[in-house]
């Protein structure tokens, strides 16, 4: 790899059900001169799954285990899976009660706490708030997932990915207290899918950030709070919703066309990509 720009995508999904699959993205990625990629597990009925109870989430997960396996031959991996907040609202509209979801929100997140201690997981994510409408039953569920979800991710000291609002500043302080108190270490914390001003606020907390790979918005943010993020694309891998926010490879191409537009330099690129990826995956440089 020596010689060459190299870059990661800090969140992205697979789904070898209905779309690539992770060992075809990844080498896809990989050929575009990707070198590292944050995996995370889609919701259950991405991959023709309705669940009812918390085995059917271990079965998801062993699955996506193996995914990350196959997909690590191409490209240094770090590999997530959780309890995402529209996991919520698609089980409460199935029929569950809000206290039903939540004991299996939380029932997941331990799954996924003991797959970390065995070493088949490096992570949670995503488990978070909704960034849309939804009822403040299925919100507070949802919150209360994500601090158990802090709390499991201190006692095994693994990542969290949160997905949020984008509140700025306020999105940042309604996790950074409840953070503080549980204990659990800010470098183990992302805001995933951060706009500029989330991803500046949790930088300047200590916690990490991925930001959309699309180009203006990397734009912005290197001109407003400089290289302190990690490149995502929150791939999704449907064909039926192809690249609905990036695809791992548009990443790379877009960020190559700043560097050629002068817009940022190969050092901001350098630390995005790799300096903040070795730091908080805690993965071993290329």
């Amino acid at each position: 790899m020596a010689g060459r720009m190299l870059f990661a995508d800090g969140h992205a999904h697979a789904n070898s059900v209905e779309g690539l699959g992770a060992a075809k993205v990844a080498e896809k990625f990989a050929n575009s001169d990707g070198w590292f990629m944050a995996l995370v597990s889609l919701p259950p009925w991405h991959y023709g799954v309705t669940p009812r109870g918390v085995d059917d989430y271990r079965k998801v997960f062993e699955h996506h285990v193996e995914e990350c396996r196959q997909a690590s031959r191409h490209v240094r991996l770090s590999c997530l899976a959780g309890f995402h907040p529209a996991e919520v609202d698609r089980l409460v509209s199935l029929g569950m009660r809000p206290e039903e979801v939540l004991r299996l929100g939380i029932a997941v997140v331990d799954l996924v706490g003991r797959l970390c201690r065995e070493g088949l997981l490096d992570g949670i994510g995503e488990v978070g708030r909704q960034h849309y409408k939804t009822t403040p039953e299925r919100l507070a569920v949802a919150s209360t997932v994500m601090l158990h979800a802090l709390r499991v991710a201190r006692d095994n000291d693994c990542i969290v990915h949160l997905h949020l609002e984008s509140a700025g500043e306020a999105t940042v302080e309604t996790v950074h207290y409840p953070a503080s108190l549980i204990g659990v270490m800010p470098e183990r914390v992302f805001f995933h899918h951060a706009s500029v001003r989330v991803a500046g606020a949790a930088a300047a907390r200590g916690y990490a950030a991925t930001v959309p790979g699309r180009k203006e918005q990397l734009r912005r943010a290197f001109e407003r709070i400089g290289p302190v993020f990690i490149p995502e694309s929150d791939y999704i891998d449907d064909p039926r919703r192809p690249c609905v926010s990036s695809c791992p490879w548009e990443i790379v191409e877009r960020q190559k066309e700043l560097l050629r537009e002068g817009a940022v330099d190969e050092e901001a690129l350098h630390r995005v990509n790799l300096d903040n990826v070795v730091r908080f995956y805690r993965v071993e440089p290329p």
